[in-house]
């Protein structure tokens, strides 16, 4: 994908897409991917945040990577993988924990809403803010 921009596959590139790779079902903040990026480089191939941050831009502007902008924290960040549908997430409002949400019950949810309103909806993913049973303890 980075060849159809004519994008190389720097070092550090690499490094962020494997990160994202080995914590598939996380959603990732710039500063934790920051954090695993310095302890996997080596010295000659150091990374600085903005080069985090630019990095990131460009790869979810080519579709490697899919970004969950928050309230009131920092956005988060994911491997995209292109046989995946937009999914839908619960955001718990204590913690910043995040989980992912079965597409199967949000495209019921969205039928019965957008029938009911005859509302034509964009592809958006769904962000329901709450508590997870953690924190409501």
């Amino acid at each position: 994908m980075l060849k159809q921009y004519d994008l190389r596959m720097t070092p550090q590139r690499k490094a962020i897409l494997e990160i994202l790779y080995n914590c598939r079902g996380h959603h990732l903040e710039i500063e934790n991917i920051y954090q695993l990026l310095s302890v996997d480089l080596d010295k000659k191939h150091k990374v600085g945040l903005a080069t985090v941050y630019r990095t990131m831009d460009t790869l979810e502007k080519v579709g490697l990577v899919s970004k969950l902008s928050m309230e009131d924290s920092p956005s988060r960040y994911e491997l995209a993988f292109p046989e995946e549908t937009n999914h839908h997430h619960l955001i718990c409002l204590k913690c910043g924990r995040v989980q992912e949400l079965d597409d199967v019950l949000t495209e019921e949810f969205k039928k019965i809403v957008l029938e009911s309103k005859n509302f034509m909806m964009t592809e958006r993913p769904i962000k329901i803010f709450g508590y997870c049973s953690e924190c409501r303890n």
